[in-house]
């Protein structure tokens, strides 16, 4: 033991080397135990400071100092450098910290938004491409999702010469957009459409899916209300011709209660009987029993009416080059939609005869009631032409635009529907009982009431087009600058809405691929989770679908009928959707149509 206290410079053990040692080890030892980093430290510091004031106390007789040569003495144990040293390494500082962390919230130009970097570069030598150097970037190319999944909520296509395109996914980005776009709203339109009435039949409108500005908001206050009144005033001719698809679909079903695959084509005939009841005030005989000659106008109607669709899809997709010379599609497309205008502009001509007979005054007098209204009349035929003092071209142009978009949506929204009540029993089962429940009977009659009492029919809609929307994204063009997930978005870009992979999202919706109309139910806790934006199948604001209040009428009144007659069954595989405009099932609609007891 005495060795070691002479490596440490200590020669004779006396009391204050002692008291000196054991300061030593306690020192230690307190830097050992698991205190509190603060604790330790103070404790550390004291008994440093309690061990230099021994050593430096005046030592006795015979002690230390004695036994120690001259120079030896005056070193003592620890000096004042090396204690200060100490003191400064396991000194802590007072430090204050805050709660908030400051970050540079400053947005990010526009360049930084992510996107495909192959596009960019091709962007470059864009240019140099003869005559398709003009040519506008296809917006139903590339699949959103995928481009979602790569590079986040927000994407940036770089559009070759016509300007990039920003798409986004999320409720509350797409709600920035909606806040922004002010009273007249611009959105996109169907190019080849507009090049039809512009340039190929001369109008003087492009037509309400491409009209913009004030044209399109005072058009708009001009017919919601016709719409609404001839909902109610042809209510019952609509429950008619939901009949007669009931009669056809027992006529046309095999032994095993299936219908053929082409029945979206009854779908069709259908949606353009209400339609011409609503519009035209005329049943065409789209529904006769006997079926259809191929010489007659609803015959040639629907053949066109399917062409036109299925071009028009064509025309929208890939390169455009129909914008520099005619095509095989835009020829078999613009025949299409002659014969669409044919048959529109003659019921046009037979309104304008009828109202040349009778004064405005008088026409004013008879409409101001809602029940004195001429069988062989159409208020909204009527009012575009006295009203309004639309051309013909333009009403023409308007009636062929909710034709060929509106008829195609709503009977495409209802084949949907039915593949998901057909695949899902149990909703089927409990929708049968709200319906039986205001139908009794077979043959029952429906009214307009009645239809307000089923809550879940029309949440049973809701949720078929929270998962098939007609149109699965909204497209608008910026009124100013914004700023979309920390980005700045300039002016004049072109922002396309992806609403359906919105609503297919789990954030946004629990198990989102599932069939539940519960989670419309105003009873639901559900409900209250669902962002405002996440689901939007008409659109919102000023310029939402026009139609939205007829689709939906026309849907639940026909949905109510067919549940009532029949149980429907569907044995084969899954139904996808293919996008064609607007969204259409992939597959052939092989219902089975069993007759309930």
């Amino acid at each position: 033991m005495q060795r070691i206290f002479i490596r440490c410079g200590i020669v004779n053990l006396n009391t204050n080397s002692f008291v000196a040692w054991k300061t030593v080890c306690r020192l230690f030892a307190e830097k050992t135990r698991p205190l509190a980093a603060i604790e330790r430290q103070e404790r550390f510091r004291d008994a440093s400071n309690e061990l230099i004031s021994s050593i430096a106390q005046p030592q006795t007789a015979g002690g230390l100092a004695s036994e120690i040569s001259p120079t030896s003495a005056t070193i003592p144990l620890t000096d004042a450098a090396v204690s200060q040293q100490a003191s400064n390494v396991f000194e802590i500082p007072d430090v204050s910290v805050s709660s908030e962390v400051t970050r540079d919230k400053t947005p990010l130009p526009f360049e930084d938004i992510p996107g495909p970097v192959a596009l960019k570069i091709f962007e470059k030598y864009w240019k140099y491409v003869p005559l398709l150097g003009q040519l506008k970037w296809n917006r139903n190319v590339m699949p959103l999702k995928y481009l979602f999944n790569r590079y986040g909520p927000i994407v940036r296509i770089h559009g070759p010469i016509s300007g990039d395109i920003v798409m986004i996914h999320r409720p509350e980005h797409i709600a920035e957009v909606y806040k922004q776009e002010g009273e007249t709203p611009v959105r996109s339109g169907i190019d080849v459409l507009q090049h039809y009435r512009l340039h190929y039949r001369k109008s003087r409108l492009p037509g309400p899916f491409t009209m913009q500005g004030t044209e399109w908001t005072e058009l708009r206050a001009n017919l919601d209300k016709p719409f609404a009144q001839q909902l109610t005033r042809y209510f019952g001719k609509l429950e008619m011709t939901c009949d007669e698809l009931v009669q056809r679909i027992r006529k046309i079903r095999n032994r095993q209660d299936e219908v053929p695959g082409d029945f979206d084509q009854d779908l069709s005939r259908w949606g353009m009987e209400s339609f011409s009841i609503l519009l035209l005030n005329r049943r065409l005989g789209f529904l006769e029993p006997s079926g259809l000659n191929a010489a007659s106008e609803p015959a040639r109607i629907i053949e066109a009416l399917t062409s036109a669709h299925l071009y028009l899809s064509r025309c929208e997709s890939g390169f455009q080059v129909w914008r520099f010379f005619e095509t095989p599609y835009t020829r078999k497309l613009f025949a299409a939609c002659d014969v669409i205008d044919g048959v529109i502009g003659k019921y046009i001509r037979q309104a304008q005869n009828k109202l040349r007979n009778r004064s405005a005054s008088t026409y004013q007098e008879k409409n101001s009631t809602a029940d004195n209204v001429e069988d062989n009349g159409s208020p909204i035929l009527d009012k575009l032409i006295l009203d309004q003092e639309m051309q013909p071209d333009d009403i023409s142009t308007l009636i062929m635009d909710m034709i060929i978009l509106g008829v195609q949506a709503t009977t495409n929204s209802e084949a949907f529907l039915l593949y998901y009540l057909a695949r899902n029993p149990r909703i089927q089962r409990q929708l049968y009982e709200e319906i039986g429940a205001l139908m009794p009977s077979r043959g029952s009659e429906l009214t307009q009431y009645s239809l307000k009492k089923m809550p879940y029919l029309r949440a049973c809609i809701k949720e078929c087009l929270r998962l098939r929307p007609a149109f699965p994204y909204v497209t608008r063009v910026l009124p100013k600058s914004i700023t979309l997930h920390g980005y700045v978005v300039p002016k004049d870009t072109y922002v396309i809405m992806a609403n359906q992979i919105s609503s297919h999202r789990e954030e946004n919706f629990e198990d989102p691929e599932k069939f539940k109309p519960e989670r419309w139910l105003s009873n639901n806790t559900e409900r209250g989770e669902h962002q405002a934006f996440s689901s939007l199948p008409f659109g919102y604001g000023v310029r939402s679908c026009l139609g939205k209040q007829m689709a939906e009428t026309e849907m639940m009144l026909l949905t109510a009928k067919l549940i009532r007659e029949f149980r429907i069954e569907y044995d084969y595989a899954d139904i996808g959707s293919n996008y064609m405009v607007v969204n259409v099932p992939n597959k052939p609609l092989r219902f089975r149509f069993v007759d309930r007891d």
